[in-house]
């Protein structure tokens, strides 16, 4: 499948692209807001450079990679549809449930997939946590932190999406949805606001996921770089050490009715990026409806998360 990318993104350069060819796709087209500034040399020749409106008129491109600033997703995404092209965009796809609403019917018009990209989901770490034989899960503690951003950085600016909560919330909110597999309730969030920005700092929130079942969840973009989930159940424990941006070989531990280290195992080298593009290509070619269920879903968390800032 060939594909244009809007936007020279750094997650682009270090994730998509080296996926996009490990997953037997071509890379065919950049669209940037000013393609005369592009002269690193980090792109094959062979790669045609235009603005995004050029990448989405290109005939010989079937499928469009958005990851542009999250204010800007769902604009580029209904666009993308409306020009025949399938589209796989960066989270959150949207800031609102009305933009979701735009985007489906966009895509349901067009008969084309789109697909937001939690690569997570197709990380096989998952369907061993969700399967591991340690009882009935209860509790998930979930944590996902990086440093402040420099001056400038799109996430410093709420009017662009910008904050932890936009930024990494999805993946914490998403273990509890694909462990717990319901709708989340929230019942108490923290959140203070960065002193100098107009974006939160961090975010410490607890969910109720029905039948005694909770997540407690810590987002923030003012702390070290850390990310873990911890599951308890009602006879062991399981933990994902890098559950949202692991190596090629992820670690993982767990143990039934005991404390200490667990027994630790490691899972079979992959590339979740390329898994995600193998997922999205079948779906691309079997004319699969695309599903927006997740993706309300957390965009009404998020938003409702949102409404908490101090």
């Amino acid at each position: 499948m060939n594909f244009g990318i809007l936007g020279d993104a750094k997650i682009s350069r270090n994730q998509l692209i080296p996926a996009l060819h490990q997953a037997g796709c071509s890379f065919v087209h950049l669209g940037t807001r000013n393609p005369q500034t592009l002269t690193d040399g980090f792109y094959d020749k062979s790669v045609k450079v235009g603005r995004y409106e050029d990448v989405l008129a290109d005939t010989d491109v079937e499928a469009v990679y958005i990851p542009l600033p999250n204010h800007l997703h769902a604009k580029w995404s209904i666009d993308a549809l409306n020009a025949g092209k399938h589209v796989l965009c960066e989270k959150p796809m949207a800031l609102s449930l009305s933009e979701i609403d735009a985007v489906e019917e966009a895509a349901m018009a067009n008969n084309r997939y789109f697909y937001e990209a939690f690569m997570v989901r197709s990380h096989p770490q998952w369907n061993w946590l969700k399967k591991i034989d340690i009882g009935t899960a209860m509790h998930i503690s979930a944590t996902f932190s990086y440093p402040p951003r420099a001056e400038g950085n799109v996430r410093n600016y709420a009017y662009m999406g910008g904050g932890p909560v936009l930024d990494i919330a999805g993946y914490t909110l998403l273990a509890g949805m694909m462990i717990f597999e319901s709708k989340p309730q929230l019942l108490f969030c923290d959140m203070p606001m960065e002193p100098h920005l107009d974006v939160e700092k961090t975010m410490n929130a607890l969910l109720d996921f029905g039948e005694g079942r909770r997540l407690s969840m810590q987002v923030s973009s003012a702390m070290a770089l850390s990310q873990t989930v911890h599951l308890t159940s009602n006879n062991g424990w399981a933990r994902l050490d890098t559950p949202f941006n692991p190596d090629e070989i992820a670690t993982a531990s767990w143990a039934l009715g005991e404390l200490g280290e667990g027994t630790k195992l490691a899972f079979e080298p992959c590339n979740q990026y390329a898994l995600m593009l193998n997922e999205f290509i079948t779906s691309c070619q079997n004319q699969t409806k695309p599903n927006f269920t997740t993706s309300k879903q957390i965009c009404a968390l998020l938003q409702e998360l949102l409404t908490t800032r101090t």
